[in-house]
């Protein structure tokens, strides 16, 4: 079903800028073997942020805060996750805390998987894969194919995978995904952010997720992909509401710390991904709580701005603004909108046959709806 969001915060910590692999499509371009988090420095910035959260907007509106252990490949410090979680463990916190680790799994060794096993229900492991054995090597290197998957869904059932859709994953998106999830997988697609996307690209990509969907839709017993799950309430609103909200929470309800304790608005805006000795200075002046901080004007009057996601980290390390967008998303951004809302109205209203449908579910039929007839047939050209 589609959800209503929850109110959370996240934190991610970033424990080391190394990686085992070196994916193709990976934003981080300035991996480096010594930069480091100790535990120490992790714990001074825990304890900062749990004091400011018993007393934030998410708490009070019953969110919880997220912690993420990120890197470079974050099992490399596996000494810190351990350390920094069985602190957390003896404290006695009025709120509830998540912690989770983004990694390609791949050092998950038998030892590491006894510790998570049991503490699966303080600690999950977000494993990135992008699809098949062919797939997995191409992207990721041959090492990937060591990653257990079986593992992961043995602890985190409900808990997808991370599949990031690069132009070699295109083609055969939709049959890839599909086997993993014949397979019994969660999975979580999303498009590899700065990827080189061409003109035509979008017609394999509608394609391909529409494979997905109707796998989907044959398939109601399982629930679809997060991809199928956003929703399009935004276009119910006003057109005349000029500036539309940030896609995500950079710098309110999102922070990354780099190495040294260092806060950024998000992972992406860490210099291991743009390089910048000085970014947190410029940083510094942009006001992430105001949306037209975050207005690329040349997009102000395009139709399918209110639908069209993008990444601002990667827009300041590739076009040196938060502001510029990268206009080889346009078309794909289109693609996934139309597939998308083509499937919840279908899928919505087989719901509704078997139950009635909840507040925020007839809202985001709505949304669906109205994405429907404002592009279904539509088409632009990129400038």
């Amino acid at each position: 079903m589609i959800k209503e969001p929850e109110a959370m915060r996240i934190v991610s910590l970033m424990l080391t800028w190394q990686c085992n692999l070196n994916c193709t499509y990976c934003f981080e371009a300035f991996k480096r073997n010594d930069r480091t988090m100790t535990a120490e420095t992790a714990r001074k910035i825990l304890s900062s942020e749990f004091d400011a959260f018993r007393t934030s907007r998410e708490r009070e509106n019953g969110g919880y805060l997220k912690i993420e252990f990120f890197g470079g490949e974050p099992l490399l410090r596996f000494d810190v996750i351990r350390e920094v979680t069985e602190w957390i463990e003896t404290l006695d916190l009025p709120f509830k805390t998540l912690l989770s680790v983004t990694s390609n799994g791949t050092l998950l060794d038998a030892e590491k998987q006894a510790w998570f096993t049991a503490r699966k229900e303080r600690i999950r492991i977000v494993l990135s894969v992008d699809g098949t054995q062919h797939i997995q090597q191409a992207n990721r290197g041959k090492a990937a194919a060591a990653a257990p998957l079986d593992f992961a869904r043995r602890m985190w059932p409900d808990l997808p995978f991370k599949a990031t859709i690069s132009r070699t994953a295109l083609p055969t998106l939709g049959s890839d995904l599909i086997t993993l999830l014949e397979q019994g997988h969660c999975i979580a697609p999303n498009l590899a952010v700065g990827e080189a996307w061409q003109e035509g690209d979008e017609k394999i990509y509608k394609r391909e997720l529409t494979k997905l969907a109707e796998w989907h839709l044959a398939h109601p017993e399982r629930e679809p992909m997060r991809i199928f799950m956003q929703h399009y309430i935004a276009l119910l609103e006003p057109w005349s509401q000029k500036t539309p909200q940030k896609n995500c929470g950079t710098g309110t309800t999102m922070a990354a710390y780099d190495v040294d304790g260092t806060a950024y608005p998000c992972h992406m805006f860490v210099p291991i991904t743009h390089g910048k000795s000085d970014a947190i200075r410029e940083l510094a002046q942009i006001d992430f709580r105001n949306d037209s901080a975050f207005m690329d004007d040349e997009c102000s009057t395009c139709k399918i701005l209110r639908i069209c996601k993008t990444c601002y980290g990667f827009n300041y390390k590739d076009r040196g603004s938060v502001r510029k967008r990268d206009r080889r998303v346009c078309r794909m951004m289109l693609a996934e909108a139309q597939v998308v809302s083509a499937f919840q109205i279908h899928y919505l209203l087989e719901l509704k046959k078997r139950r009635t449908l909840n507040p925020f579910e007839l809202t985001a039929l709505q949304g669906a709806v109205r994405c429907q007839e404002l592009y279904a047939d539509f088409d632009f050209e990129v400038q």
